[in-house]
């Protein structure tokens, strides 16, 4: 990347800073006299002023991203409000969309040991000969004691061969759930709808965080957290367990949402479900991640929906 293209984000960020001030104070002639300095300091400056706009109509037109999902990678948008309301949620979401861009160079980098960004899996060796694969998107903290080697699944997705020890248990923590195993590979996955663990190989005990037991798995099994706290169990073939590995995924009567939060870290910018219809129907299938836009349109079209491109930053999902 040139210095000229490193300014980009960074230009961005601050035209979006100053719409969202100008949102607030819009009869503020001060403020608005300043933002018309820092245009005028470059053609650069312009160009971010005008990227931002685009996106700020978008979301103004589209409605507003609904709170409990704003810092998902994908969203749901709720239904139309009044002129003054809608502008308030549109700056929402275009912060919404603002935060997704910066996720994983500003929050994430602050607790992770380890993370992958857009399109980029990673393998990596623990202190102790154990491996983690991560998924685009994801991360993870590493905290090892003299009797305890715990993981924190921060975003994304993971797969793990862990190397034995009966007298230090390897566990991974993700949300309000505990995977602990002694010896064994294993994959985690986090999702704004819950947890899910897939076994290769060896056996794991799920666990809440206060000890609830969720679930005991070996080979070949699969469970889902959801956030709500309800679980589902099913079987799976092993060798398909953490199949991103390969850049693809393998899923079986998942929902859209979670089919589509998984393309989308291959996929720059944020992606919105303007009803919730679309992304509650079941897919099944083999999607290819070396083509994200491809696989993201077949998924959708499979379902009857529509992709709509709104810019580089912002996708668009709906019925038809």
């Amino acid at each position: 990347m040139n210095p000229e293209q490193s300014k980009r984000p960074a230009l961005r960020g601050q035209a979006a800073a100053w719409l969202l001030r100008l949102e607030e104070a819009p009869d503020d002639q001060a403020l608005r006299a300043e933002y018309e300095a820092w245009l005028a300091q470059s053609e650069r400056h312009r160009k971010a002023h005008d990227t931002i706009a685009s996106l700020w109509r978008s979301a103004e037109e589209l409605g507003s991203v609904e709170p409990a999902l704003q810092s998902a990678k994908v969203a749901m948008l709720t239904p139309r409000r009044p002129r003054v309301r809608r502008l308030a949620w549109a700056g929402a979401a275009l912060a919404a969309c603002l935060a997704l861009l910066a996720f994983p160079a500003v929050q994430l980098r602050l607790a992770a040991d380890y993370m992958t960004g857009v399109a980029e899996v990673r393998e990596v060796v623990l202190e102790d000969g154990s491996r983690a694969s991560l998924d685009a998107g994801s991360a993870i903290a590493v905290d090892y004691t003299a009797k305890q080697r715990t993981v924190t699944l921060l975003a994304g997705q993971a797969f793990f061969e862990v190397v034995a020890s009966a007298e230090r248990p390897f566990v991974v923590a993700a949300s309000d759930v505990r995977v602990t195993v002694t010896g064994t590979s294993f994959s985690v996955g986090t999702f704004s709808t819950g947890v899910s663990v897939d076994v290769e190989t060896g056996t794991v005990n799920v666990s809440r965080d206060d000890g609830q037991l969720l679930a005991d798995l070996a080979v070949g099994q699969h469970v889902r957290i959801a956030s709500g706290g309800v679980t589902r169990r099913a079987s799976i073939n092993p060798d398909e367990v953490a199949p991103w590995r390969d850049h693809r995924l393998v899923v079986y009567q998942a929902t859209i949402r979670d089919v589509v939060e998984q393309i989308g870290r291959y996929m720059p910018g944020a992606i919105v479900f303007r009803d919730r219809e679309i992304a509650d129907r079941l897919v099944t299938g083999i999607i290819n991640l070396n083509r994200p836009d491809e696989a993201l349109q077949a998924v959708v079209e499979m379902q009857n929906g529509k992709v709509a491109n709104i810019s580089p930053y912002l996708v668009v999902i709906s019925s038809r």
